[in-house]
């Protein structure tokens, strides 16, 4: 009967032994798809946030080409404008001194 019991606790320990290193192999394996799950991840979020980067700067230039666009075309419309102007201008200019030279 002490034999047995002897024999059994061995077995018992035996077992517990195995079963400690099983479950250490598996919370080894569970940390290491971890750490590869995470950099995984910590990979797709660079990329989604360099994306999201990309598109912010090409929305920034096109919205900067859009505006100095506008801005070119109302400084073309204002030197139109002050052309026509100082055409009128010398018009007048030169209808007094025609004016002038005549009287």
């Amino acid at each position: 009967m002490i034999g047995e019991t002897i024999r059994a606790v061995k077995e018992a320990e035996q077992k517990a032994a195995e079963l400690a290193a099983e479950a250490k192999t598996q919370a080894d394996q569970l940390l290491k798809d971890a750490r590869t799950n995470a950099d995984a991840a910590l990979e797709e979020a660079k990329a989604a946030a360099k994306k999201v980067k990309e598109e912010a700067l090409e929305k920034a230039k096109a919205a900067t080409e859009a505006a100095f666009a506008k801005a070119d075309e109302e400084a073309l419309a204002e030197a139109e404008e002050l052309k026509q102007k100082a055409a009128g201008k010398a018009s007048e200019a030169a209808q007094a001194v025609i004016s002038k030279l005549l009287s």
